[in-house]
């Protein structure tokens, strides 16, 4: 089971902070006002969506801090998968508790996409800006995803089949990748206003 939560209107620090423990809100302070938005969102996102699942209390879930690792997620004692992106004014979260995830979204926007193409396998086979940013995505998620570089994964291709999911938004494409069959996927916008709106509970093709 996957719960994928976004918001396509991150919100004010400030209106976050309730969903923050005091090293997080102290932390936040520290940050430019861009980066501010998107560490107090993200977390927002993740707490909101557990308190939902099973009442949790803030306090109860440690997200570690950025780094140059991927971030964990600690509910109680136990161990949850974890991934984040945001892109402009968009953020997106996706937990699960028993498998592996990564996400990406990115805004869509006109770009000359066929010179990103060149030298970059993983991005050969987009004819269109739409499919060019499932492309994109892909590659970003599936880089979260493994662990692996996201410059060797754009030049090398992704090989294998590659358990994923797109969902197209308003203005942007959101990605991802999973490691499970037949995986129950449960997709929530949140508009700031708990508790989210769940707009989807999907079965991902194996």
């Amino acid at each position: 089971m996957i719960w994928l939560n976004y918001r396509l209107k991150m919100l004010s620090p400030l209106h976050c902070q309730s969903w923050l423990t005091d090293t997080e809100w102290q932390y936040a302070q520290t940050l430019s006002e861009k980066r501010a938005r998107q560490f107090c969102n993200g977390r927002a996102l993740v707490r909101k969506m557990l308190q939902h699942i099973q009442a949790t209390g803030t306090n109860d879930i440690a997200i570690s801090l950025p780094s140059d690792k991927a971030p964990t997620l600690i509910v109680g004692v136990k161990h949850w998968y974890l991934s984040l992106s945001h892109s402009k004014e968009a953020i997106a979260a996706a937990i699960s508790v028993n498998e592996k995830i990564g996400l990406d979204i990115e805004q869509i926007k006109p770009r000359q996409f066929k010179q990103l193409q060149q030298g970059h396998t993983a991005l050969q086979h987009a004819p269109d800006l739409n499919t060019f940013y499932q492309q994109w995505t892909l590659a970003e998620a599936y880089s979260k995803y493994s662990g692996n570089a996201l410059l060797g994964v754009l030049r090398h291709g992704i090989s294998g089949k590659i358990r994923h999911k797109h969902f197209p938004l308003p203005g942007y494409m959101l990605c991802l990748v999973h490691q499970n069959n037949d995986t129950e996927i449960t997709l929530c916008e949140d508009d700031g206003i708990p508790p989210c709106s769940i707009r989807n509970n999907i079965k991902a093709p194996g």
